[in-house]
C-alpha cells in the first residue's frame, strides 16, 4: 500500500523548462487534451519540465510534464497538465489524489557529461518515452514563477482541481541539442523549435494545497 503525502509538497532538485508556442493544430491533435477542454485552446506558452527531485514530501523522483499552453474555463485562462511521467509510484498515486495530475510510472537515466551536456533517457517498460540531450552555458540569473505563472486546472471524479505551483531557483540559458520522442507514448515536439529552454538548479518549487469545485456543466 502507497503511504498518503498530502499537500502542501516542498520539493528540491534541478532540471530544464523548455517553452513552446504551439500551434493550435498541434495542440488539438497531438496535445493528450482532456475531455473538457477539447476545443478550448487560448494560445500563450506551453512547456516541457524536465525535473530531477533530490527532496519531496514523496522522497526522490524524476518527473517529464507537458503542458500545452492557455485554455479557456469558465471565463479564465489556465494552463493543464496534459501528460506526466514520474519515476515513483508514491508520486504517481499522491499526484493523482492530491492535484488530479495524471502521472504515468517510467523509468529516468540521466547522464551528465564534462562539458555542460546532459542526455536524459525516459522509458516506459521497454518503450522509449523522449530521449533528449541538452546543453547549459553562461552566468546564472534569478527564475521565479512569480514572472510567468502557470495556474492550473485539472479533472476528476466530477471535481475541477485548481492550484498554481510557485518555482524558484538559478538559472542558465540552455539549449536542445538533439531530441527523440515517442508519439504514441508523448506530445511529439521533436520538430518545434523552443522559444527558450533554461537550466535551474537549484530548482525549489511547492505545491499547494488545491482548491476543488464541482462540475455543474456551465462551462465557459
Amino acid at each position: 500500500m502507497i503511504k498518503k503525502y498530502p499537500a502542501p509538497w516542498k520539493l528540491r532538485g534541478r532540471g530544464y523548462i523548455i517553452l513552446y508556442r504551439f500551434k493550435k493544430d498541434f495542440v488539438n491533435e497531438r496535445g493528450n487534451i482532456p475531455e473538457f477542454l477539447k476545443g478550448k485552446f487560448a494560445g500563450g506558452f506551453g512547456s516541457i519540465m524536465l525535473v530531477d527531485y533530490e527532496e519531496s514530501n514523496a522522497g526522490p523522483y524524476s518527473e517529464l510534464l507537458f503542458i500545452p499552453g492557455k485554455f479557456h474555463h469558465k471565463n479564465k485562462r489556465l494552463h493543464t497538465i496534459s501528460k506526466i511521467y514520474v519515476s515513483t509510484m508514491e508520486s504517481v498515486e499522491n499526484g493523482i489524489e492530491n492535484w488530479a495530475i495524471p502521472k504515468e510510472p517510467a523509468n529516468f537515466s540521466f547522464d551528465k557529461s564534462g562539458t555542460g551536456l546532459e542526455s536524459v533517457d525516459i522509458k516506459s517498460g521497454r518503450k522509449n518515452i523522449m530521449k533528449i540531450s541538452l546543453r547549459s552555458r553562461g552566468l546564472p540569473f534569478p527564475v521565479n514563477t512569480k514572472l510567468m505563472p502557470f495556474p492550473l486546472v485539472q479533472y476528476r471524479d466530477n471535481k475541477y482541481y485548481y492550484t498554481t505551483f510557485e518555482g524558484k531557483g538559478k538559472g542558465r540559458i540552455a539549449a536542445v541539442d538533439s531530441i527523440s520522442v515517442n508519439p504514441e507514448l508523448f506530445p511529439d515536439v521533436s520538430n518545434i523549435k523552443p522559444a527558450v529552454v533554461i537550466k535551474v538548479e537549484p530548482f525549489n518549487i511547492v505545491f499547494p494545497e488545491v482548491r476543488t469545485a464541482k462540475d455543474t456543466g456551465n462551462l465557459i
